[in-house]
């Protein structure tokens, strides 16, 4: 089990992008929430997955178009819940917006075929700008983290849901006394 600060993950990608990336840089604000603390997640894929991701959106936006970066816990999401399969007792979402972004769908899946997570199904709705894609790793099927895409008025808005457990919903190696079954 290891606890990832979300807010250094963020902040060491800002960084390394700001090292790497030759020429004109986008202005990046971010917001994060002063309550939020590590989550527990089972491996390093969550922590991966937010590096990689940021630094992928932050190389490929427009240098003159703005970056907003948003940490915040959300208590419940109730259809969200129902509609996964999932009950935690929280979620935390990153979410990244900007006229500059682009990022598409088969790159999201691409940076979580790299964590080893699979994609369960991207969804939509007809005449909708919004794509939700479900994503698992093979072996912990009640572990999901979900990836939205919603673009309007030429502002592409990415949200990143972890699920935050009390109790794990699948056993940790070595420490079965944590295992609690997914709520369905």
């Amino acid at each position: 089990m290891e606890q990832v600060n979300l807010g250094s993950v963020i902040e060491q990608a800002i960084t390394k992008f700001s090292q790497n990336r030759i020429g004109d840089k986008p202005p990046i604000f971010v917001t994060a929430s002063p309550a939020l603390i590590p989550i527990p997640w089972h491996d390093r894929s969550a922590k991966e997955f937010v590096r990689m991701f940021l630094y992928e959106a932050l190389q490929t936006n427009d240098p003159d178009a703005t970056i907003e970066v948003t940490l915040r816990k959300k208590r419940e999401l109730k259809d969200l819940n129902a509609f996964v399969g999932i009950q935690p007792s929280c979620w935390v979402q990153l979410r990244v917006a900007g006229k500059g972004l682009k990022v598409m769908e088969h790159s999201i899946q691409e940076l979580f075929n790299d964590v080893d997570y699979r994609c369960e199904e991207w969804v939509g709705v007809e005449d909708s700008g919004a794509r939700l894609g479900i994503f698992a790793p093979s072996d912990k099927p009640g572990l999901k983290i979900v990836f939205c895409l919603e673009s309007s008025r030429n502002i592409l808005k990415c949200d990143l849901l972890l699920p935050v457990f009390e109790t794990l919903p699948f056993p940790c190696p070595g420490d079965e006394s944590r295992h609690a079954t997914p709520r369905t």
